[in-house]
């Protein structure tokens, strides 16, 4: 006889209710509102400029603003913060080493950053924290960081660079980071000799103060370029590894049952590339050189819940369109 609640409700039901939980999977059937910050040539041909684009979730949506140019400075690979106010990019000024910057979308200017760019050497690949307090990147050959691509966090609310214990390795290469919106962890890409293959995925507890080698995630082909949930029990990424639609594709692991899940009819036969998840799990948005797409390189939409691709109107050119992040609004 099946066990049952005081309320009468088999215990089964519980159960099934944890299964399908935001953090398992989708949280809502319900379409969420979205903003997705992006980098496009579309303008500029030759530097990139950061894009702002408003969806509704289903197959509406529209370019709502941009990042100023400045002179002949490239903009790309924007993080946003969960609010959508904040967007933390990567710039290079014509001749010079890339830069991190942060953009306030309601002042409509840049935030004083001291001390991030105290470096002669690139800096790439910024990321933000959900309430934007916390950004890390990845830096090549910082003053007192390494020698060699490194992971760097930045506290900016106290405007100073924080402190990764037992993350880096100075002899091997830790870069493409991506934290999570509670600000817990950091998932990033190496070539650490402890991993698997070409380039794994480590993934950072910033609590634990220590790396986790991801071994049921990673394969001995290439896998890279990271993007978390919230709460960092999913993780999106790109790899190379045997059995795919075809080049690179994009895959989902759940952390907390060492699976991946079934992405249907989101790769291609040709390459996909930098995949972002939306704080809930639900939407990830990803670059691919599909033959069907407006330009060279285009961004995609996709709605988990719907296992669909969703139409993404005028959001797309000729030219290429790169780096993807994707946040539910408010």
């Amino acid at each position: 006889m099946m066990k049952t609640t005081r309320a009468g409700f088999p215990v089964l039901l519980l159960l099934i209710g944890w299964l399908v939980s935001p953090s398992a999977d989708c949280s809502s059937a319900e379409p969420t509102k979205l903003l997705i910050a992006f980098a496009s040539y579309k303008e500029r041909g030759k530097q990139p400029k950061v894009y702002f684009y408003e969806h509704d979730g289903v197959a509406s949506g529209k370019v709502v603003g941009q990042i100023d140019s400045v002179n002949q400075r490239s903009d790309h690979h924007p993080s946003l913060s969960s609010d959508g106010r904040y967007c933390a990019f990567a710039s290079e000024q014509e001749n010079q080493v890339g830069k991190i910057q942060l953009w306030d979308r309601t002042e409509k200017k840049a935030v004083d950053l001291p001390k991030i760019n105290d470096s002669p050497n690139g800096q790439l690949h910024p990321t933000l924290s959900g309430n934007g307090k916390l950004l890390a990147f990845s830096a090549w050959n910082r003053p007192m960081a390494g020698t060699r691509w490194h992971v760097v966090l930045y506290d900016v609310a106290e405007k100073k660079i924080g402190d990764l214990p037992n993350l880096n390795q100075g002899e091997y290469d830790q870069r493409m980071p991506a934290i999570s919106g509670d600000g817990r962890w950091l998932a990033f890409t190496t070539n650490s000799k402890n991993g698997v293959g070409q380039t794994d995925l480590f993934l950072y507890d910033r609590d634990a103060k220590q790396a986790l080698t991801l071994s049921e995630l990673n394969s001995k082909n290439m896998d890279a370029e990271p993007s978390l949930s919230h709460d960092g029990k999913l993780i999106a990424f790109v790899s190379d590894r045997p059995g795919g639609a075809g080049g690179r594709d994009i895959y989902l692991f759940d952390r907390a049952t060492s699976k991946f899940f079934p992405l249907p009819g989101l790769n291609s036969a040709a390459h996909e590339q930098a995949p972002s998840l939306s704080p809930d799990g639900r939407y990830l948005v990803f670059v691919s050189e599909r033959i069907s797409g407006i330009g060279e390189r285009d961004i995609y939409l996709y709605d988990r819940q719907a296992k669909k691709l969703l139409p993404t109107p005028d959001l797309n050119a000729k030219q290429e369109d790169i780096d993807p992040c994707v946040i539910a609004l408010p």
